[in-house]
């Protein structure tokens, strides 16, 4: 089948429209792209938004401190924004900073449907994680599925080889 982005607003770059391409080939029915690549404002909004809808975050986040900080800081943007900034740097933060990260829609899905995303996402190498609030499954991609790497790692090889053999 195929996938859509909810809005024009949902940033995607060339690996993350591949991987959502090899996906959706994978499932019988279409898919809706809520998230893609997030600054750290969006970051802080999203989690602050799980916050509004009653969450605890240290249940969703590994990182218990991390998951605090920002509940303390709610509502207060920029200082959520700065403590996403901080743990990014010291190298935490979420898979929709580093550009592979994804959620998906579910609440217009059946539990057979969600359980065939979440199988694909796992046949792939990639984790999945069905979030309830809202609801959505997250998806961290494990490596990249950007169209031409190895075609362009060839064509190099092709030149190199072509110059050693010239040497």
């Amino acid at each position: 089948m195929g996938w859509s982005k909810k809005s024009n607003s949902v940033l995607l770059d060339d690996n993350l429209e591949s991987y959502l391409d090899v996906l959706s080939s994978k499932l019988p029915f279409d898919i809706i792209v809520t998230s893609g690549i997030r600054t750290a404002r969006q970051q802080a909004l999203a989690m602050f938004k799980k916050v509004e809808l009653g969450e605890d975050l240290t249940v969703t986040y590994k990182d218990d401190d991390f998951a605090r900080d920002m509940m303390q800081a709610y509502p207060d943007i920029q200082q959520g924004e700065q403590i996403v900034k901080a743990y990014f740097a010291r190298g935490g933060g979420s898979s929709h900073q580093r550009n592979m990260g994804i959620d998906l829609r579910t609440y217009d899905k059946t539990q057979a449907q969600i359980q065939q995303m979440i199988q694909a996402v796992e046949s792939m190498g990639d984790f999945a994680l069905l979030e309830p609030t809202p609801p959505h499954l997250h998806i961290t991609l494990k490596k990249n599925y950007q169209k031409g790497n190895g075609t362009r790692f060839l064509i190099l090889a092709v030149i190199l080889g072509a110059v050693w053999t010239a040497i």
